[in-house]
């Protein structure tokens, strides 16, 4: 699914299938995480309708027939210490979120912001869907308020970009951009005059990126050039800045932001 405010120039297909495994709308809804053994206990208005197991199938050993206090339920049995997550789904909270989200076309809103406005819906119902332990607040500790502030704070039109280095040369290369707090386009590294084998940790390979987004897009105002073990971890660990900061001081990154300016 592409953004109607983005212009996609280009983007090469080895970019695409390195970022293929996080352009996952469904983390906007999602409420655990891959391969915990969950409960999942369906209700209408307090009224247990199924238990599913999500290793041994439906449960009807589990005692509870009538839920009057969602969170309550979810946190009683989760003491029990059988599952790593439980989750207590009111099917008319679920009914309610589908309409509201399918009823208007919401042309006004962006794509990420119709996700959040979905997201907000399903979450923010006292009771309608809860889990214990709670649900994560961020993904990897990536907000979208916080990206949204990033983005909002850039000059505009200013162009942004990541490269990603692996084993076998250039895995990411992608740029953007961005302008009056909105990404406007999007296109790879495939779109510079730079042959992929030039692809390197290096500062003149990211002196190249640079001169070649102020001339192909817009004026520059972040690239981060990094390892594809640096961009794991950047990605994945809470301590972002720190992960650039070591990566660059080992020369497994080369960086350019409003932050690190």
């Amino acid at each position: 699914m592409i953004d109607p405010n983005w212009d996609v120039a280009d983007l090469d297909p080895v970019t695409w299938r390195a970022i293929g495994e996080y352009v996952r709308p469904t983390r906007y809804v999602q409420a655990g995480n891959p391969g915990e053994h969950a409960l999942y206990l369906l209700h209408d208005e307090g009224t247990v309708l199924n238990a599913v197991d999500s290793r041994c199938g439906r449960r009807a050993d589990l005692g509870v027939d009538k839920i009057n206090n969602p969170r309550e339920t979810a946190e009683a049995l989760y003491s029990r210490g059988e599952w790593d997550r439980v989750h207590v789904i009111d099917r008319a909270h679920l009914k309610a979120v589908a309409a509201e989200a399918q009823s208007d076309p919401h042309q006004e809103l962006t794509l990420d912001a119709y996700y959040r406005f979905v997201y907000q819906q399903y979450w923010d119902a006292e009771g309608g869907y809860v889990t214990s332990p709670p649900r994560a607040n961020s993904w990897n500790g990536w907000t979208w308020s916080g990206v949204q502030a990033w983005i909002a704070a850039l000059p505009g039109p200013s162009a942004i970009g990541l490269g990603v280095i692996g084993d076998e040369g250039l895995r990411i290369g992608v740029l953007a951009v961005a302008s009056d707090g909105l990404i406007r386009r999007v296109t790879s590294f495939e779109a510079l005059p730079l042959p992929r084998t030039a692809a390197a940790v290096t500062q003149a390979y990211f002196d190249l990126i640079w001169t070649g987004m102020a001339e192909l897009l817009a004026p520059p105002a972040a690239l981060l050039i990094c390892t594809e073990p640096v961009f794991h971890e950047w990605l994945t660990g809470p301590d972002k800045s720190g992960v650039v900061r070591r990566a660059v001081a080992h020369g497994a990154a080369f960086v350019r932001s409003p932050a690190s300016s």
